[in-house]
């Protein structure tokens, strides 16, 4: 009895564990998706891109990624991580360089980048096999 007891506890605090990390990781990827969303439909709505404002919402969305991916790392493979980061620097740097047409296309891998974490970390029957 004490076995099965002791089984279905560590079943539960695993259970557990994994509806936590998942409610993380969906929150975090869904933050950074609406982050990116409002910084492109900024960018649209203007002419010139390098301004004050716009450089603040990229570092925002830089220092957030930052901070969210030492603890996504544990559940995304980190090269695939990676990728989100140089795909901000790269917006970062077409801001600064008032590049719009290029920041605008550097935002839409960014966000497909990030849609597709979010497919992948769902808790489907398809990420069981």
């Amino acid at each position: 009895m004490k076995k099965i007891i002791s089984v279905l506890s560590i079943t539960l605090i695993l259970v557990a564990l994994v509806v936590m990390e998942q409610i993380f990781v969906q929150s975090t990827l869904n933050n950074m998706i609406a982050k990116v969303d409002a910084l492109n439909s900024k960018i649209e709505l203007i002419e010139t891109i390098d301004t004050e404002d716009i450089l603040n919402l990229i570092y925002e969305i830089d220092d957030y990624w930052t901070e969210k991916e030492r603890i996504l790392c544990l559940s995304i493979n980190h090269n695939d991580l990676s990728r989100v980061g140089e795909q901000i620097k790269r917006v970062k740097v077409y801001a600064e360089q008032n590049q719009k047409d290029d920041c605008l296309c550097e935002l839409d891998v960014l966000l497909f980048y990030t849609e597709s974490y979010k497919h992948v970390m769902e808790i489907t029957p398809q990420n069981f096999l």
